[in-house]
Formats: C-alpha cells, structure tokens, sequence
C-alpha cells in the first residue's frame, strides 16, 4: 500500500514524552497508512528501547550520534529515507489537540498548490505557563491561512517586520510535499531552519499555509542560560535573514523588560484565576525569561562596527557572542 504520510521525530531522552505522542497519533481520525521515522540522538533514559520495541510495519529507527545533530541535517535525513507523499516533522514534546489534527495538518497540501504547512502552537494553562497561554494561543488569529510566493524585488521593498512575519513557521509540527522538500532541502544551518525554509520557499515561487485547526500544545521549562544563548542565535539570524533588530541598546532592554514583567504580574494577578503562589510563581519566571530574552537579543546585535568608543562590557559581550555563534555551528543548542 502507498504510504501517504512519513513523520519524522527527533528524540532525545524523551521516555516522559513520546509514549504520549505514540498514543496520540495512534488515535487519529486518518484514513492513511503512517509511516514513522525516530531520529534517535543517542538517548540514555529508555527511549530507544522503548522506538525499537514498537511492532509497525512502517517504521525506521535511525541512530544520529551527538556530534552529528542539527535541527536541519537530521531532519533532512530523516526526509531522505521517508517513503511518504508528504512529510511531516514533529519533535517529541509536542501533544496534538483532537483526533482530525492529521487530516487538518495536511488539508492544505491536498486542497490547493500549498507546499509546506504548520501546525497551529498552543499552551496548555492546566499543565504550562497560563500567563504565556493567556497572551499568545490567539496569536494565529488574523494570520492569512497562505502566504503567496514573493519576488526577491518585492521581499527587497518590504519593512524587515514583514518579512519576518511572512516567514513565521515552525517544524515543531510541519509537513511538507516530499518531492519539493528533496529538491530544494532545508537550508543547512544549526537552528531555526524552519523560517529560513519558508523564506526560502516564498522566494523560489512556492506558496506556504498555516494549518489553523491543526492545533497543538508545545511548551516546557527553560533554563536562563539556555535562553539567553537561543536569542542571541535568534538575534543574529534575524539580522543576516531579515535585518530585523529587536533591541538596540542597554536602556531598550531595560524598559522592554520592565513593561513586559509588569504587563504579565497584572495578568497573573488580576486578570487569571488561580492559587496565589502560582500568581508569584508564574509572575517571576516571566520575569527571568523576559530577562534572558532581551539580554539574548542585546548580545545578538553586536559586532564591531556597533561598538564605538571605550565599553569594556560591550566588548566582553560581543566574544561571548562570537563564542556562541562558533559553538552553535559545530554542535546544536538543542531542540525546543
């Protein structure tokens, strides 16, 4: 029988995880054979025993050492061996809302001259952060459902938000067609190879949807030194793909940071009903991430032509720059 569908999983120590995934997807309302790829990066907790021992007809197992990940290189060889029409990347963590997720994930691709679609990011506020929930699972609303293929002339006009906005995507939960992914490949790049794929197909005359009713929950705790290295990466892309600078200068970050932590201490506390330590609790991890998020950025938009006249900190920010953006490219942040 013809497989329609390959998912590409990326894991690693994920035992907590995939077996919700696994499940998830077993109970789908989808009328096509699977066909399921584990990109197992050399886990220690159970997980590749727990893929192996899976008994599907359709399923590979493929080693990836820690050397040898990357966001972009192993989906692609994922993508490689997959024998589906369409070819979705999922990561282990994410939990699928509904059991019609699968059929509206590849509507789009089935419906129109669509190429490549994603899943719509959602936040549990029962089991995540309801502060982060409470502002952004509308985010998709008001979003065009497909973004027509541009010109470079045209992408050249367009404000720097604009292009960042056309090029919102995301391989936590995406599908592509088979046949144009293997022709023009994920771009090869450590980390956020999702939106430079979008952009990369919007400039090659390819339209890109969002899968509105594909919804799905993603999030989980991250450590402050994690984050801070994610934007300075997100930074320095944003600038080499789109110049687009979040944060220019020290008191940029300061008074963004402030209105964003007293914007979510409201939220927390007025405007949600919960426990009054979550309130606390909540209100000062918004306040580390917001932290971390806009030092991260800070650091993202040094070079040495920003950097005039004697500021030793400055300096000292720009080579734990350089450190980063040289280590990111020989071994991943990790995936999130």
């Amino acid at each position: 029988m013809k497989i329609k569908l390959s998912i590409v999983v990326l894991l690693k120590n994920c035992i907590n995880l995939i077996p919700n995934l696994v499940e998830t997807i077993k109970k789908q309302d989808f009328p096509h054979e699977i066909q399921w790829i584990f990109m197992e990066n050399s886990s220690t907790d159970g997980t590749a025993e727990f893929v192996e021992n899976l008994q599907w007809k359709y399923k590979k197992v493929i080693n990836v050492p820690n050397c040898e990940f990357c966001h972009s290189g192993t989906r692609m060889k994922g993508a490689m061996v997959a024998d589906g029409e369409y070819i979705a990347f999922f990561t282990e963590d994410i939990f699928p809302i509904g059991k019609d997720y699968l059929k509206n994930l590849i509507k789009p691709l089935e419906e129109t001259n669509v190429v490549a679609t994603c899943g719509t990011w959602q936040i549990n506020p029962e089991t995540s952060d309801p502060v982060d929930a409470y502002l952004h699972n509308n985010w998709w609303q008001g979003r065009p459902d497909v973004i027509e293929p541009i010109s470079q002339f045209y992408w050249d006009l367009i404000t720097p938000q604009q292009r960042r906005f056309l090029c919102n995507f995301d391989d936590c939960s995406s599908c592509y067609k088979r046949d144009v992914l293997l022709k023009l490949k994920l771009p090869d790049v450590s980390y956020g190879e999702d939106m430079l794929m979008a952009k990369r197909l919007i400039l090659n005359g390819y339209y890109v949807a969002f899968s509105k009713d594909a919804k799905f929950y993603h999030w989980h705790h991250v450590s402050f030194s994690y984050f801070v290295k994610r934007m300075i990466i997100d930074q320095t892309i944003s600038i080499d793909e789109f110049n687009i600078y979040y944060v220019r200068r020290k008191l940029g970050v300061l008074k963004t940071i402030s209105i964003r932590a007293l914007q979510r201490t409201f939220i927390a506390f007025f405007k949600l009903k919960i426990p009054i330590k979550k309130k606390f609790y909540w209100s000062a991890y918004a306040l580390k991430l917001l932290t971390a998020d806009f030092i991260g950025k800070y650091i993202g938009v040094l070079d040495e032509n920003s950097i005039k006249g004697f500021s030793p900190i400055n300096h000292r920010l720009l080579k734990y720059k350089e450190k980063i953006v040289k280590s990111i490219k020989k071994d991943s942040i990790g995936r999130y």
